[in-house]
């Protein structure tokens, strides 16, 4: 952690800051391996100083290292107790996504009163989170093989008459069975029409033969997560339908094999947008193209039109192209990918994504 914690403070240097509140509880958890749900990091050039209620005290103790623990009394705000290191003058970041309107007004109130300047910060930690550690990698393959066990799991016992919450509760039950902490986020099961939403929730729709279905989860081990996405169908569906899926399998593929270090992200997501074009598809790929994955199942960087950010060494982000026509069909594909130091692309979902007709017993 105190890599992590030297990096930052070099980040914090370049950019002039005195000292850096972190709200975030992934960014806590990242920084100093404290994984509570409330708590406040004050990281400084010298001090790491971590803020919490009498809840959470023994856990702070035991779950980091080198870092000043301070119980708090409710009668005193975090931010009276952060005055107590500030000095006038000194500029003091803190993370805009993560506060509440409330407590920005009191971190301004204090920095008013101590006479120092806040500095609204984005993605300050998250840009150093998006480059993996060897440790972290390994935690993500593994969250990525316990999905891939999974989804072949369901496929054994997949058959008509099952709910989409039916097959939902399964792949949640199992994947915690063989070693997930939780499902990463709510799971997607989603068949015939409904797979035409990109984000369907489960219902108790009955999934019938001959129907198209969009599975889309992930694990979590060690606090790391993974994230795919297959469409198949449970036996028959129309050609029109697997020569989409045809179309959408290539652009996923072109776009995995044309991750090269120094080139844009962005560059990404407008190939498959071009391969989609030439196909009539383009208009109906409504969402961006993937996003990183690591402590979080969504997090920086984006992959998208607008990302900003260049492929670099030890990324770890999705490839999920989609297409979904309303009241008919959707189809996504999805995978996680790492970038290793030469190049080289490491796809960590290794579960088959060539159409599949899935059959029953």
């Amino acid at each position: 952690m105190e890599k992590r914690i030297e990096k930052l403070r070099k980040k914090m240097k370049q950019e002039m800051l005195d000292g850096l509140v972190v709200t975030d509880k992934v960014n806590r958890r990242y920084l100093v391996e404290f994984t509570g749900s409330n708590g406040l990091l004050f990281i400084t050039n010298q001090e790491s100083i971590l803020l919490v209620d009498g809840r959470y005290t023994e856990q702070a103790e035991n779950q980091t290292s080198n870092v000043r623990i301070i119980t708090t009394a409710p009668e005193k705000t975090v931010y009276e107790y952060l005055a107590e290191w500030i000095k006038k003058g000194q500029r003091i970041g803190f993370e805009k996504k993560s506060i509440s309107y409330e407590e920005s007004m009191e971190f301004i109130q204090m920095c008013t009163s101590v006479d120092c300047q806040s500095v609204e910060t984005s993605n300050f930690i998250e840009q150093l989170r998006m480059v993996k550690e060897e440790s972290e990698i390994t935690n993500l393959r593994i969250a990525a093989e316990l999905a891939d066990r999974t989804f072949s799991y369901i496929l054994t016992i997949l058959k008509p008459g099952m709910t989409e919450l039916d097959v939902a509760n399964e792949i949640d039950y199992y994947s915690k069975r063989i070693g997930s902490e939780g499902p990463a986020f709510e799971t997607i099961v989603a068949s015939g029409k409904r797979t035409a939403l990109p984000h369907a929730h489960v219902s108790k729709k009955i999934i019938n033969e001959n129907e198209l279905i969009m599975i889309d989860f992930g694990c979590i081990y060690k606090g790391y997560y993974s994230d795919m996405t297959r469409t198949f169908s449970l036996g028959k569906v129309s050609e029109k339908i697997k020569n989409v899926y045809t179309v959408l399998l290539e652009a996923q593929k072109l776009a995995i094999g044309s991750i090269a270090l120094g080139n844009p992200l962005a560059s990404l997501d407008q190939l498959v947008r071009d391969v989609l074009n030439k196909n009539d598809l383009a208009d109906y790929f409504t969402h961006g193209l993937g996003h990183g994955v690591g402590l979080s199942c969504h997090e920086y960087p984006s992959v998208n039109q607008v990302s900003k950010e260049t492929i670099e060494a030890l990324l770890l982000f999705t490839i999920e192209p989609g297409v979904y026509f309303p009241e008919k069909f959707g189809i996504r594909i999805e995978d996680d990918v790492l970038i290793h130091e030469d190049g080289q692309v490491e796809v960590l979902t290794k579960t088959s994504k060539e159409w599949m007709e899935v059959a029953w017993m």
